[in-house]
């Protein structure tokens, strides 16, 4: 068998078991479907607590990634295989051609040292070269995904797999801070922790969007610390107490922005900051009113299954999106429509 004819075949296996796999995937998304027998008892996923139905949803998601990437890479091998035929060259050197990369300067590779080197113990001398063959793999896989894209628009393609539809959770908000109306058709949930670097991000974004939608969603903050220093818990129990003297969205905003220097003296000096009446914020924070309600939206979290920050939800289904102004302002126009 020549190797034109092993890649077609490969290719072909590749989308075939890409539908075979596509099919179970998409009976299993549905919280509808038995997920198992137990006792006598078939039960679905819809039967199950939040957490269960969370961490499944989560598999899910996982798996239809990576059949996108199985997707992808099938039809860049048909794409190369048929270029092969044509020109009666090797795949190899039809990759080759299509996908150019021009190695990396030595400034190039300073640069992106820079950016990371506090998650790097190395000199940049010594591990240049290895800098260099990352920058080019990051490069090269960019240019290939660029060029997977445009086959994919040329030829029409669709994804015969179900996206796997998140579970709608009941989420105990509660007692909690919310800003808009509570009337609205859309309301956002988010577990955040005061040290995560995402949880930031979002926050700001959220600053941003909640004029912009006023009435039109609610939004709700509830702590999540999860960073084992346990300033995070000191400052959320700091929040608890400056919005008792209403001064709540203040205080968060304030402690993110300060992000990079909180510690656990860090709640009396926002008070501080913030001009608050300093024996009732220190009456509030030694009275244990802000540890339990930190720790009750922290059971909260754990029961629906979060495992890390920021974790949104949107009407109850936990959002996966990227934590920029333009992915979360279209998370929210989808549930607006």
């Amino acid at each position: 068998m020549n190797i034109f004819r092993r890649i077609y075949l490969r290719a072909e296996l590749a989308v075939a078991v890409f539908g075979i796999i596509a099919a179970g995937t998409a009976a299993a998304a549905s919280s509808d479907q038995p997920f198992f027998n137990y006792k006598g008892k078939a039960w679905k996923a819809s039967d199950l607590t939040s957490g269960t139905q969370q961490a499944a949803y989560d598999v899910e998601v996982e798996h239809f990634e990576k059949l996108k990437r199985v997707a992808d890479a099938a039809i860049f091998d048909m794409h190369v295989a048929e270029l092969a035929k044509s020109k009666n060259k090797s795949p190899q050197e039809v990759e080759k051609d299509l996908i150019k990369v021009k190695e990396p300067s030595d400034g190039e590779a300073k640069t992106w040292f820079e950016k990371n080197k506090d998650r790097i113990p190395y000199p940049f001398d010594q591990i240049k070269g290895e800098i260099k063959r990352l920058i080019t793999a990051e490069q090269t896989q960019g240019k290939r995904q660029e060029l997977v894209n445009k086959l994919k628009k040329d030829g029409k393609f669709s994804l015969a797999v179900n996206e796997p539809v998140a579970p709608v959770l009941e989420i105990d908000t509660l007692g909690y801070p919310a800003s808009g109306n509570v009337k609205a058709k859309v309301k956002v949930v988010e577990f955040a922790d005061y040290q995560c670097p995402h949880c930031r991000q979002a926050a700001d974004v959220m600053k941003k969007l909640l004029p912009r939608y006023k009435d039109r969603i609610q939004f709700v903050y509830m702590d999540f610390p999860i960073n084992p220093s346990g300033v995070s818990r000191a400052v959320a129990e700091g929040a608890v107490c400056a919005s008792e003297q209403n001064k709540f969205w203040e205080y968060h905003n304030l402690a993110f922005s300060k992000q990079s220097t909180l510690n656990k003296d860090s709640p009396l000096a926002l008070a501080k900051e913030l001009k608050l009446e300093e024996k009732a914020f220190d009456a509030c924070m030694k009275s244990g009113k802000a540890s339990a309600l930190v720790e009750k939206s922290k059971q909260e979290a754990e029961r629906l299954g979060v495992s890390g920050t920021p974790a949104i939800y949107v009407n109850g289904k936990r959002q996966l999106v990227a934590h920029t102004e333009a992915d979360m302002s279209a998370m929210i126009e989808k549930a607006l429509k």
